[in-house]
């Protein structure tokens, strides 16, 4: 192979190998922001099962007053 050739080869080689560098940074901050935002699903059930669990003690609470 000649040198022009083999030189064109590895700046070809060199350009996949960052955009294989690239594309992994971007993956890797997908999968940061991917949980953070499981973590804010997680959170906000959370919240909802409480809130829940809160309304139905409240609800209890009433009715049992209604009934004095």
């Amino acid at each position: 192979m000649s040198e022009t050739a083999t030189h064109i080869l590895e700046e070809r080689i060199q350009a996949i190998v960052e955009r294989v560098k690239t594309l992994a940074a971007e993956r890797d901050a997908l999968r940061a922001e991917i949980d953070l935002m499981r973590s804010r699903v997680d959170q906000a059930e959370s919240t909802v099962r409480e809130n829940a669990r809160l309304r139905t003690v409240l609800e209890e609470a009433v009715r049992e007053l209604r009934e004095e």
